[in-house]
């Protein structure tokens, strides 16, 4: 035996296949299928799996632990007017959190999860690294974890692509061979994503000023408007400007919703801060260059990182649109995640 792991298990293919690879390289896997809502359909899949598997699992309720961390914080950003990642904090504080918490509990040598990167451990320092797909790499959403955490984790899926995935599942008759992939954040269950967050959040109308401060429309509430939105503003043409409205910014102190027309100029920014700092494996020495994607599916640029107090300033070669308070900076070098911050201020 290798040791014992407790495999975070959703029912989906990629923690299937994760148990089954772990299993055949020789350690005692415990499958660990976690609720943080309400219970789901999932269980009966993650069951099947461990039984076709011959494996253990157990169900924790995380349910208090993810209100208090993630959720709330989740919807009081949106009632501010961010765009937050909750992924990223769901990571952080649940996969890599409690988790971990109840693998120390049950005995467990490992942590493990069927997330698509990969980790190598380097002159006592363990470094976060790209997965072998590229479409399917998820050190974005790990981010914000610790060096000493991820020392503790094993990700069974380095060095296979999505597509092998289905295979090996396949090959090897795991129930769950063919079933989708979840889409969109899981919190919704299936539902627009609007009528979710007003499920949470009391409408609260405000204005909608052009860049002059003027008055042009009015909104419900700043959580149903996203930067560089046309569609649904319901301002209508105006004689003699050039193109329709669009989002340029939102104003949370005062709830107003900030729009331009015409060029998309104003959508575009260079230079940002960040907060809530987190690298993986300590600070480099300010300032120093990498590439930075300001969200999941942004293409990455390189840049220049300032630290400095509670926030640290990047400055990138090219502008990038839309950059979005709430979402995530992160920051690779050679392929290697260094960690990553929450943008709190776009500078113009």
């Amino acid at each position: 035996m290798n040791g014992r792991v407790l495999l975070g298990m959703s029912g989906g293919v990629d923690s299937s296949v994760a148990a089954y690879l772990l299993k055949k390289q020789g350690y005692d896997v415990i499958g660990l299928h976690f609720t943080i809502r309400s219970e789901t359909a999932d269980v009966k899949d993650v069951d099947r799996v461990c039984k076709h598997l011959e494996i253990p699992y157990i169900i924790a309720d995380f349910s208090d632990v993810f209100e208090q961390k993630v959720f709330a914080p989740f919807i009081n950003a949106y009632k501010l007017g961010k765009t937050p990642n909750v992924c990223v904090t769901c990571n952080r504080y649940i996969k890599f959190g409690v988790c971990l918490e109840k693998a120390n509990e049950l005995g467990c040598d490992y942590l493990a999860t069927g997330h698509f990167c990969s980790v190598e451990r380097i002159g006592g320092k363990t470094y976060l690294k790209k997965s072998k797909d590229a479409l399917k790499d998820q050190t974005y959403f790990l981010s914000c974890v610790s060096g000493e955490v991820l020392n503790r984790v094993i990700f069974p899926l380095s060095g296979l692509t999505k597509d092998e995935v289905r295979k090996i599942a396949r090959e090897n008759a795991i129930p769950v061979a063919d079933k989708k992939d979840s889409s969109d954040v899981c919190l919704a269950d299936g539902q627009p994503f609007s009528r979710f967050l007003s499920s949470h959040i009391p409408q609260k109308k405000g204005d909608i000023v052009n860049e002059k401060g003027e008055k042009v429309g009015a909104h419900n509430g700043l959580h149903l408007v996203t930067l560089g939105q046309r569609k649904g503003l319901n301002l209508g043409g105006r004689k003699g400007e050039d193109g329709r409205w669009f989002v340029i910014d939102k104003d949370g102190e005062n709830n107003r919703v900030i729009v331009s027309h015409g060029s998309e100029d104003a959508l575009f920014s260079d230079e940002f801060e960040i907060a809530n700092v987190n690298f993986i494996n300590g600070a480099p020495k300010s300032p120093f260059r990498c590439l930075v994607k300001t969200r999941y599916r942004a293409l990455e640029k390189w840049a220049t990182v300032t630290l400095g107090g509670e926030v640290a300033k990047i400055k990138l070669d090219e502008k990038e649109r839309a950059v979005t308070k709430g979402q995530y900076a992160v920051m690779y070098l050679d392929g290697v995640c260094l960690g990553s911050g929450e943008i709190v201020e776009v500078l113009k």
